[in-house]
């Protein structure tokens, strides 16, 4: 009786995050949200860390900010938020043995009118011939049961939606 409760919590289990999977991709194929409310970026970047406060206050883990002082952008506060946390995560997630420090600067281009975030961490780095995968949907490097994949899919379609690019440099 014992194992097949252990087996059906498994399964319920594993129900809940393909739910959660599905209802985030249907989120992102809907076409019905705006992207013109003021984003202050920077306050969005402290609110991912505020998020992510649980899943890195026990880690060996220097969080180091560089913010310039930004102009709001037009967007959707909660998409760019996602985009944010999924970013930080990965870093958070890159780092051996949770131990490292993760560097988030911010600048704006006055002559392009674009603001930079920038997300370094001082991980392991991800294989040169899985970069030009990265954004492609259900791709992970990760263990299986740690990531779905779609993470970074998910931030690039968002950030291409708002009109801006998305881009990794990375060396193991």
């Amino acid at each position: 009786l014992e194992e097949i409760l252990g087996d059906l919590r498994f399964s319920l289990e594993a129900l809940r995050r393909a739910g959660a999977i599905t209802r985030s991709l249907l989120d992102l194929s809907r076409q019905t949200q705006t992207y013109v409310d003021p984003v202050d970026t920077n306050r969005a970047i402290d609110d991912a860390l505020l998020v992510l406060h649980n899943q890195y206050k026990e880690m060996e883990v220097e969080i180091r900010k560089d913010y310039e002082d930004l102009p709001l952008i037009k967007g959707n506060y909660a998409n760019l938020g996602q985009v944010l946390i999924n970013i930080i995560q990965n870093a958070l997630q890159a780092l051996p043995e949770g131990k490292g420090e993760i560097f988030l600067k911010t600048r704006y281009l006055a002559a392009e009118d674009s603001v930079v975030i920038v997300c370094r961490d001082t991980g392991r780095g991800i294989p040169a011939a899985s970069l030009k995968d990265i954004f492609k949907p259900f791709f992970t490097t990760k263990v299986l049961g740690r990531g779905t994949g779609l993470g970074l899919y998910i931030s690039h379609e968002i950030i291409r939606r708002h009109g801006g690019q998305i881009r990794v440099e990375s060396e193991e």
